[in-house]
């Protein structure tokens, strides 16, 4: 096969795999098969050591030099568009407050809070008042003779706990409160314009202190882990499923076009495979 032959046959063949739909070359159990045999433990150590972490340790000593703001990220539109997304009220889900209101060591910590305050008031009271430590003791005294009529501190105690009962209640209509919406948004558009308003080099720092090879280490023993759980599996070929058929609506070809990758591809083909072929063929005769 000479040179013009050659050529001629790597567009036919490129154009009659553009003619082709992609469920006609993959099907969902042979992608997972290859999930699974791609994502065995031994295989993505060696991609993370191969390849991610060097990568990290690269952009990451280029960051720590950088002095550009972090806002470079986003073009003015998107910058603004998620400041006014997160500036939103944004109200706290009814599920935690009620787990914070109704919560058994929150409930201890505003009674202990409570009882200090009272006793404070109290103490400073009697202190302040003519007689001073002797009014305090006839006042303990009357009150241990009143035995169960009146005792003082069990009624302090019972004031206490109206106010732990009120003190909650109020916590939890605050929490609930259009007031409290408003200011989450707005404290969360503030974090993210002064989030953008930091320097490469400060954001770097701050991911230094993550334990990456720690991290590095786990993540093969998580991955497969997980892609051997049921559930995980079921939906993962679930999605693979539901992605081929919305591919399988259009052509390869369409899809390249779509993605503007059809002319980039046909002279890949050429300024690489083509070659390749031609050496292929020369050592063949």
């Amino acid at each position: 096969m000479d040179d013009p032959a050659l050529t001629q046959f790597l567009d036919a063949a490129f154009d009659f795999l553009c003619s082709r739909r992609v469920g006609e070359l993959i099907d969902a159990d042979r992608l997972i098969a290859a999930v699974d045999a791609a994502t065995a433990p031994e295989r993505t150590t060696r991609l993370i050591g191969r390849f991610i972490a060097p990568a990290r340790s690269r952009l990451l000593a280029r960051a720590r030099e950088s002095q550009l703001l972090l806002g470079v990220w986003l073009p003015a539109p998107a910058k603004e568009a998620l400041a006014q997304m997160l500036g939103t009220p944004a109200p706290i889900p009814r599920e935690i407050i009620d787990e914070i209101v109704h919560s058994e060591k929150v409930r201890h910590d505003v009674r202990e809070m409570l009882l200090e305050s009272v006793s404070n008031v109290v103490t400073k009271a009697f202190s302040a008042a003519p007689g001073g430590k002797a009014a305090r003791g006839v006042l303990g005294f009357g009150a241990r003779a009143a035995g169960g009529l009146f005792n003082f501190e069990d009624r302090i105690k019972d004031v206490v706990d109206v106010g732990v009962a009120i003190v909650l209640k109020r916590l939890g209509e605050n929490l609930r409160s259009e007031d409290t919406a408003r200011t989450i948004g707005k404290q969360r558009r503030r974090g993210f314009l002064a989030l953008l308003g930091r320097k490469e080099s400060e954001a770097a720092r701050f991911l230094d202190r993550i334990p990456h090879a720690v991290l590095d280490a786990l993540a093969p023993g998580l991955l497969a882990h997980n892609l051997a759980r049921t559930e995980v599996r079921e939906a993962i070929r679930a999605e693979i499923v539901a992605a081929l058929a919305e591919l399988d609506t259009q052509t390869i070809g369409e899809l390249l076009d779509e993605a503007g990758l059809q002319k980039t591809l046909r002279d890949w083909i050429h300024a690489r495979v083509e070659p390749l072929a031609q050496e292929f063929l020369a050592k063949r005769n």
